[in-house]
């Protein structure tokens, strides 16, 4: 199991610029086609975009952070109150107005999450401070939970549903089919991959990047490591 961004693709200024390198895509291919193995990308991005940036049809898909996904080629979505929903929306035009107020603010719109993206923008201190008055009444009000990655605020639906949810229910849905308990092994990068690391605790669990506490086990230093590992997997199985 693997997160995209920062794991399998460095982070890039805009979210449509990354890209899985041919040697990588062409690794996970032949990942993927090992008996025995099950390949899952774990994404913050939605479920269409991430199929469209990897690109295989037999593999576990999840996008959001586990609010929708495929798992054996059954689609899976959690479901969303027309509440929160509407908040959404109320949120997403508020964030607007800040992104037409600073240049290099960047909402990007994943139907389940909001992104509000401002990697590229100056007076960084003023935008999270307005970004901060939009979002708190939804917070206090528990329809929504937001969580700030690398240079990025994830808006996400306030349920029990988060990226380790969907990663136990790959696993118990492998299990039932094959009779056997996996050995699970996830490499993410980013605060919402710590929900997998916490949930994992029998797994194998990497962290890529060398700062910064996490709950995973391991570290790799970077993409490059992430690839040589990969390949140590693909060699060994």
């Amino acid at each position: 199991m693997l997160d995209f961004d920062g794991t399998l693709t460095p982070i890039v200024k805009s979210p449509e610029a990354a890209k899985l390198s041919i040697d990588m895509k062409n690794l996970l291919r032949k990942l993927s086609q090992k008996q025995g193995l099950y390949l899952a990308i774990i994404s913050g991005r939605s479920l269409k975009d991430l199929k469209k940036k990897v690109g295989f049809d037999d593999i576990v898909y999840s996008g959001n952070h586990g609010l929708e996904g495929e798992i054996l080629k059954e689609k899976y979505c959690f479901p969303i109150s027309n509440k929160i929903l509407a908040a959404f929306k109320i949120i997403k035009e508020k964030l607007n107005q800040i992104a037409d107020q600073y240049r290099g603010v960047y909402i990007e719109d994943k139907k389940l999450v909001l992104s509000f993206h401002y990697r590229t923008a100056g007076e960084k201190p003023k935008i999270k401070s307005a970004f901060q008055k939009v979002v708190k009444h939804y917070v206090q009000d528990r329809l929504i939970s937001v969580i700030a990655g690398k240079m990025v605020f994830s808006i996400r639906p306030e349920v029990n549903w988060n990226k380790g949810s969907f990663a136990k229910l790959v696993i118990d849905k492998i299990q039932r089919q094959t009779k056997t308990a996996p050995v699970a092994i996830f490499i993410g990068d980013d605060t919402t991959d710590e929900d997998i690391f916490l949930t994992l605790k029998n797994g194998i669990t990497v962290k890529v990047g060398k700062d910064g506490e996490s709950k995973a086990k391991y570290r790799l230093e970077n993409t490059d490591a992430v690839f040589k590992f990969l390949e140590w997997i693909n060699i060994k199985f």
